[in-house]
C-alpha cells in the first residue's frame, strides 16, 4: 500500500531533501528510517518538493510504498523514533496507489524570513536572512505584486537549472512586516523553477534597500533572460510552508511557524 508522510525538517544540517551518495539528505534519513520499519521492500521514497541545502520545510510530503499491518499513528511513531531530532514526520495517510507526491499537487507555498533590525537575533539566526540594514517594506510589496500571474520567470532561474519551461503561474506574492525587526515574504505558486524564490527575495531587498526600483523588477519579468536576476539569497531563510493536493487526499496542514 501507498502512504503519504507529511514532514519538518530543519535544514540546516542536510544537504538538500535529494537523496545524494555519500551527504545527509531528507530523503536519505527518511528511508533509513523506513528501511528499519518496514524492511527493505520500502523502497525509494518520492518528494513533493526539492528544497536545497539549509533550506527548511514545516509541510514536505513524502510517499512510499509499505507492507504493514501498523494503522496510521503508529507508523508515525516509529517512524520519529527512528529519526533525528531536525527532521520528523508530522502525519501519516493511506493513499491511492497511483498518486505521486510532485505530479499530484495543486499548489506550494514558501516563506522567506528577513530580519532587518538592528541585531540579528542567535536564536533565529538559522532561520531567517540579517541583512544588517533597515528595509521599505511598502516598496517591497508593490514590487513583490508584479509577480503574479503566469509569466516566464528565466530572469529568476538558475544559471545551471535546464527546466524545459520556465513559465510558472504565481497565485499570490506578498510581504509584510510580522514583528518591528522581521519581513515575510510570503509565495504561493503551481511549481517553481531553481532558485527563483531566492533569486526574488534577492531582487525585493534590492528595491527595500533602494539600490533598485519597481520598474526593474518588471523589466526583468517583461524581458526574461536566464540570470538576469543574478544575485541568490542565502538559503536558511526560506522555509517551505506546505504542499496543497486536491481535497479529497486531505494531505494540507495549517503552517504556523515562529
Amino acid at each position: 500500500m501507498r502512504i503519504a508522510l507529511i514532514v519538518e525538517y530543519e535544514g540546516a544540517d542536510f544537504s538538500g531533501s535529494q537523496f545524494q551518495l555519500n551527504t545527509r539528505t531528507v530523503q536519505g534519513e527518511l528511508e533509513t528510517a523506513a528501511a528499519t520499519i518496514f524492511g527493505e521492500k520500502s523502497g525509494r521514497i518520492s518528494l513533493a518538493s526539492r528544497t536545497d541545502s539549509g533550506v527548511h520545510a514545516f509541510g514536505q510530503v513524502a510517499s512510499l510504498d509499505v507492507e504493514t499491518r501498523l494503522s496510521n499513528e503508529e507508523m508515525r511513531h516509529a517512524m520519529n523514533g527512528n529519526l533525528p531530532s531536525d527532521l520528523c514526520v508530522k502525519l501519516v495517510k493511506l493513499v491511492p496507489a497511483n498518486f505521486d507526491p510532485r505530479r499530484n499537487a495543486v499548489a506550494r507555498e514558501y516563506r522567506y524570513a528577513i530580519n532587518d533590525g538592528p541585531t540579528h537575533s542567535p536564536i533565529r539566526r538559522r532561520r531567517e536572512y540579517y541583512v544588517n540594514r533597515r528595509l521599505d517594506v511598502t516598496a517591497m510589496a508593490d514590487a513583490a505584486r508584479n509577480f503574479t500571474g503566469v509569466h516566464d520567470f528565466a530572469s529568476f532561474a538558475a544559471s545551471t537549472a535546464h527546466p524545459v519551461s520556465t513559465v510558472r503561474h504565481v497565485e499570490s506574492a506578498t510581504v509584510t512586516r510580522d514583528t518591528e525587526d522581521r519581513i515575510a515574504f510570503d509565495i504561493r505558486a503551481n511549481a517553481f523553477v531553481r532558485q527563483q524564490i531566492r533569486r526574488m527575495v534577492a531582487a525585493l531587498i534590492a528595491v527595500g534597500n533602494g539600490s533598485k526600483n519597481e520598474d526593474w523588477i518588471v523589466s526583468l519579468i517583461n524581458h526574461p533572460r536566464r540570470d538576469s536576476a543574478s544575485q541568490n539569497a542565502p538559503p536558511h531563510g526560506l522555509t517551505l510552508m506546505r504542499v496543497e493536493y486536491p481535497t479529497d487526499l486531505s494531505l494540507t496542514l495549517n503552517p504556523v511557524v515562529a
